[in-house]
């Protein structure tokens, strides 16, 4: 069964100022990565999920960090579905011009940190769940709500709970527009060291500034990365990329730097994987090296991230039910859409879990100064969501 006749007894248990109320307690309720953790907003959520009689637990992932999973118990004979996104955010960061932590209601727009990436889709996903449980529907599968903790740095949150759970399908939820996301690119950070030798800053002959000798390397990542633009793109995710976003050296003012770490942030795109990216790079520095001899130069290390990229093949029955659920919702057609970020779908599918994302707000936002929902938008994520789930869970009669 479609979506279509549900729309409008679902939408009759959707109330637009009520799921706006709900994305403000969190905007208001702090959960930076890595300076507050989520156990706020874990106790909020869990909290609302228990008072709607959903099963919840509350495992702790990482110390004082815990993710929440509510389980909605079906009548039995559907698929379990799970819903999930995430409580952290990153920092606020500066240039805000609205208080990052106030939820600020400014011309049909709610302001605040975490706004988009993810408190609007937790906030339209927990005004689903609400309007459902009101509704006195009964869904044939379960409904599993999980709210991870951690994805910001490396989603320990969400590993942890692929590995746990047992479920047919999952919708992340991630600023796509209500866009049906199908692929991600997928992130990798190696960490390159240049080698030098330190001396004292007033005699610079007798080191080696590696500083200095980061010069070609630094030129020969450039390259890397106009090359990587220039490859045929995938089709929803374009082309992958590479830039270097840190560089440090020296210890102190009057040392000559003896050492130099480059950060390059690699962004693959599905089809690419973290040892194929890895070789590339070491091909890089090994022309480096030829073009420079006794130039060291070598990748130390590799700074966790959310992980790989992935997708879900476009004709899967759980995008049909995403793209009806989401066009029904928006009054016009949705799309399939590819995310240029890397978000936990990844998890999901290295589990073998169908797996999508679909969301309110605009992925241009996140990480933002005045980051900001539409809040017309949070509500026809609520609608969406519920459409969905009843739906791919199915409706007893």
């Amino acid at each position: 069964m479609t979506a279509q006749p549900r729309i409008g007894s679902i939408t009759a248990h959707l109330d637009r100022a009520r799921t706006a109320g709900i994305l403000r307690d969190l905007v208001r309720t702090r959960s930076q990565n890595p300076f507050d953790g989520e156990a706020k907003v874990a106790a909020y959520v869990a909290g609302f999920l228990r008072r709607l009689g959903l099963e919840v637990e509350t495992p702790e992932v990482l110390p004082g960090r815990p993710n929440v999973i509510g389980r909605l118990r079906g009548a039995g004979g559907g698929p379990v579905l799970a819903f999930n996104t995430h409580m952290d955010t990153v920092p606020e960061g500066n240039g805000w011009t609205r208080a990052p932590f106030g939820g600020e209601i400014v011309d049909g727009d709610l302001y605040g940190r975490g706004a988009v990436d993810a408190k609007g889709p937790l906030a339209a996903l927990l005004a689903a769940v609400e309007g459902i449980v009101g509704s006195g529907a009964r869904l044939r599968g379960d409904l599993l709500v999980t709210a991870v903790a951690d994805e910001e740095t490396c989603s320990t949150g969400a590993r942890r709970l692929c590995s746990e759970i047992e479920v047919d399908l999952a919708i992340v939820g991630e600023p796509t527009r209500l866009q049906v996301g199908v692929a991600h690119r997928g992130s990798l950070r190696p960490v390159i060291v240049v080698a030098g030798r330190t001396a004292h800053s007033s005699r610079p002959h007798e080191g080696i500034n590696a500083a200095y000798r980061a010069v070609p390397v630094l030129r020969a990542l450039e390259v890397y990365g106009q090359e990587l633009a220039s490859r045929p793109p995938h089709p929803l995710c374009g082309a992958p990329s590479a830039a270097v976003t840190l560089v440090s050296a020296g210890i102190k003012e009057n040392v000559i730097p003896g050492r130099c770490e480059i950060v390059l942030d690699r962004r693959m795109v599905p089809g690419e994987d973290e040892g194929r990216a890895l070789a590339e790079i070491g091909q890089v520095l090994d022309e480096v090296r030829a073009e420079h001899p006794g130039l060291e130069v070598e990748v130390e290390r590799t700074i966790p991230t959310t992980g790989a990229p992935s997708e879900l093949d476009p004709s899967h029955p759980l995008v049909a039910i995403a793209l009806e659920a989401a066009s029904l919702a928006l009054g016009t057609p949705a799309r399939l859409h590819g995310l240029s970020g890397a978000c936990d779908m990844t998890h999901f599918r290295a589990a073998g879990i169908p797996c999508l994302v679909m969301g309110p707000g605009d992925e241009s936002q996140a990480h933002q100064p005045d980051e900001r929902m539409d809040l017309e938008q949070l509500h026809r994520g609520a609608l969406a969501y519920a459409l969905a789930a009843m739906t791919a869970c199915g409706v007893a009669a």
